[in-house]
């Protein structure tokens, strides 16, 4: 079990940042920009096999982060854990996620 949770640049200087690393289940990848002018967040991760993650990731509300079209917490194995202080929280198993958060 790991945590994703990206930080966003407050000066804004800082859109995109891709990270990754080689656990003993296999890679970790965490990468994000910012879209529209920061109105939205797009940011990619990959879970590896056997393996679960904790993500909190900026949102404006709790049903402001999808995969494709589908709000988050409807993707087959995805718990969401809840919504504060402009953070939301899922519990997320193994698997390649594509996600857009809006931001405000």
């Amino acid at each position: 079990h790991f945590l994703l949770q990206p930080h966003l640049d407050p000066t804004g200087r800082i859109t995109q940042v891709s990270a990754a690393y080689e656990s003993p289940y296999g890679r970790i990848r965490s990468e994000w920009t910012l879209d529209g002018g920061g109105a939205a967040l797009l940011y990619d991760v990959q879970v590896p096999a056997n393996s679960e993650a904790t993500l909190r990731l900026p949102a404006a509300s709790a049903d402001a982060v999808r995969e494709a079209r589908t709000p988050l917490a409807g993707v087959d194995g995805v718990r969401f854990l809840g919504h504060a202080e402009g953070v939301a929280s899922y519990r997320l198993p193994s698997g390649s996620y594509h996600l857009t958060s809006r931001l405000r």
